[in-house]
């Protein structure tokens, strides 16, 4: 069973005269973030460039304002969150390991002890998914997963170290990173004391978590500050057991923390890497998220690196970006001299998440829409074709850019713009640019690849043709790449339930050499080159 956290609609009323943490030169964003009021996203960390955090004031005036950059005053009355909670891709992106509906198994586990439950969790930048497993069985018994609150103050781990690093007027010390703490340690709580209640259980034996770097040292109060400057040194590398009382964490004895190989390498990628490689096969492991990650090898030598691609795969940052959810184009192909799509939830289209985004940008590509710089093309350069495809946007609809103002229609009120196709190229060429980095440090080539792994929902959703085709990765692999979905989370799991997959995954992290790009010799030649098509 998975349910979906939605952020339902909530009508808030302010009172300046009796809230203390409140003054008239807070903003609704600032005001939101401190009542734990969650629904707002803030993929720029609230600088007031994505124009995401959109609410609707009703008192003293109606209208619809950015969260970030307006004050609230003594009786505002403010709308968060959206009307209805409606069903995303993320309810697929749990992957169960034993594939079965464990709805229908309820019966057979009321009353079972605590020594017979355990849980894991995969913390991810945007997505947090939750597992409860029964010992004895092995089988997942309740799922539960949701947007990450955290997203309030940032779409990408880089947005969070800021976040975390800057004070508030109630704690000078620990502002951001306390809210952060709290956010997710709550969630936890929830997630947890609803599957266990669900299930007739009262507490967890151990409870296993996967997550990014930055993700754990926010889960455990630890400053990741150093993260955002070199050398990127983690305070905390993880791998052992923690009190999860220590944190507030509620109805679990045991913690345990995958092993992170550097600030940017995790222990999401530990976890992945443990449950889906084979140790005789040589395998390149991407994981592009918010994030991307990546690791080749086998055996007892791995290498690593981790990439600045932000989060424009994920739809944040991109004009008519969103998430993958009701009304969002997922899937955009050519068809003759027509451009066609399909929409989750066969609903109007609204916007374009991550899959639909690669998928659009192939097809610009193979139209010739776009040159191989990524220009979109105009006048007699453009194929009569799709002309009628491109057009120029109005000043006030285009996102702040010294670009050419056109864009391309992909369906009904959804376009892309020419700076979204720059920022895509930076997220693309970025990946593509450390991939040639791990070729180049293991001494291999893609010729000696076996597998092509593809982790996490986003690897799940995308076209792994048309990923090839605007080169995220070299095309000659196209053939050996396969998707295992929620690698982490099923690792989660794993490392619950046996403590062999435990120290494999220590194993494997301590047989991991991490590559820093910011400083390795000619990156910023080769993530030029790589933007290109």
């Amino acid at each position: 069973m998975s349910n979906e956290v939605n952020y339902m609609q909530q009508r808030i009323t302010i009172n300046l005269n009796t809230d203390s943490k409140t003054t008239d030169k807070t903003t609704i964003l600032e005001y939101c973030r401190s009542h734990g009021i969650a629904g707002i996203e803030t993929p720029c960390g609230g600088k007031g460039t994505c124009g995401k955090c959109k609410v609707t004031v009703t008192k003293p005036y109606y209208k619809d304002v950015l969260a970030c950059q307006t004050k609230i005053c003594d009786g505002m009355e403010i709308i968060v969150g959206r009307k209805e909670s409606t069903g995303t891709k993320e309810d697929s992106m749990v992957v169960l390991t034993n594939g079965e509906n464990v709805s229908e198994k309820f019966n057979e586990h009321v009353n079972r002890n605590v020594e017979d439950t355990l849980a894991a969790c995969d913390i991810g930048t945007t997505t947090v998914v939750c597992y409860l497993i029964d010992k004895e069985t092995g089988q997942i018994i309740s799922t539960r997963s949701g947007a990450n609150p955290q997203r309030s103050f940032g779409a990408d781990v880089l947005s969070r170290i800021d976040a975390a690093a800057r004070a508030d007027d109630n704690d000078k010390a620990n502002g951001g990173l306390q809210m952060m703490q709290t956010q997710i340690v709550s969630l936890l709580n929830c997630f947890i004391s609803e599957m266990l209640t669900e299930c007739g259980r009262t507490k967890v034996s151990r409870f296993s978590v996967a997550g990014n770097t930055v993700m754990c040292h926010l889960l455990m109060g630890i400053s990741p500050e150093k993260l955002g400057k070199a050398p990127f040194m983690p305070d905390e590398y993880f791998g052992r057991v923690f009190n999860p009382l220590d944190i507030g964490l509620e109805n679990c004895q045991a913690m345990i923390i995958f092993p992170a190989v550097s600030g940017f390498v995790g222990g999401d990628i530990t976890a992945g890497m443990m449950e889906t490689v084979n140790c005789n096969e040589l395998t390149l492991y991407l994981d592009i998220g918010t994030n991307g990650e990546m690791a080749l090898g086998k055996g007892d030598r791995y290498v690593c690196c981790a990439t600045a691609a932000g989060p424009a795969f994920e739809g944040a940052q991109i004009e008519l970006g969103m998430p993958a959810s009701k009304g969002a184009v997922d899937k955009v192909w050519l068809e003759g001299r027509r451009i066609k799509y399909s929409v989750i939830g066969n609903d109007r289209p609204v916007g374009l998440c991550g899959s639909g985004l690669i998928d659009a940008l192939a097809v610009l590509l193979k139209a010739g829409i776009i040159d191989e710089n990524g220009t979109i093309l105009s006048g007699q350069e453009l194929p009569i074709l799709f002309r009628a495809y491109v057009f120029e946007v109005e000043a006030e609809e285009t996102a702040q850019s010294t670009e050419s103002s056109l864009a391309v229609h992909i369906a009904p009120g959804v376009y892309i713009t020419q700076e979204d196709i720059r920022k895509l190229q930076l997220a693309k060429g970025a990946i593509a640019a450390g991939i040639e980095v791990l070729f180049k440090e293991y001494g291999c080539m893609p010729c000696n690849i076996d597998v092509l792994t593809f982790a996490g929902g986003f690897g799940n959703y995308i076209d792994k043709a048309s990923a090839a085709a605007i080169g995220l990765f070299p095309q000659e692999l196209l053939d050996k790449a396969k998707e295992v979905g929620n690698a982490a989370g099923n690792g989660a799991v794993s490392a619950a339930l046996s403590q062999e997959a435990w120290e494999r995954a220590l194993e494997i992290s301590g047989n991991m050499r991490y590559i820093e790009l910011a400083s390795y010799p000619h990156f910023n030649e080769m993530y030029v080159e790589h933007m290109n098509f």
